[in-house]
C-alpha cells in the first residue's frame, strides 16, 4: 500500500504523526507512551499505543466512525471513576 504524502517521514519508532509524553508508572520510574499511526500486520494504517519499549496495541474501533475507539472510551470511563472515587470534579 503506498504511503500518503502527508505520513511519509517516519520518526524513531517508525510510526507516522507519532506523539510522545513522559509520565511515571506505577514505582515512580519514568516511562514514555507513544501514539502514532503504523501498519498492522495486514498492511492497513492504523492507530496505535505503546509504552518505552514494550508492545503495540492498536486501537479498535466499534464500528461506527464517529465514535471514539473503545481504547480512549475505556480510559476516559476509568478518569472519570477515579475522579468519582477520590472526589476530584470532572474536567470538561
Amino acid at each position: 500500500m503506498p504511503i500518503p504524502p502527508e505520513l511519509r517521514n517516519m520518526t524513531t519508532r517508525g510510526w507516522y504523526k507519532e506523539r510522545t509524553l513522559t509520565t511515571v508508572d506505577t514505582v515512580g520510574r519514568e516511562v514514555s507512551v507513544t501514539t502514532g499511526l503504523t501498519r498492522d500486520p495486514e498492511g492497513r494504517l492504523v492507530a496505535a499505543i505503546a509504552i518505552s519499549d514494550g508492545p503495540t496495541a492498536i486501537y479498535r474501533y466499534s464500528g461506527d466512525a464517529d465514535e471514539l475507539t473503545e481504547l480512549v472510551t475505556n480510559a476516559a470511563d476509568t478518569v472519570k471513576e477515579l475522579r468519582k472515587l477520590t472526589g476530584v470534579p470532572p474536567t470538561r
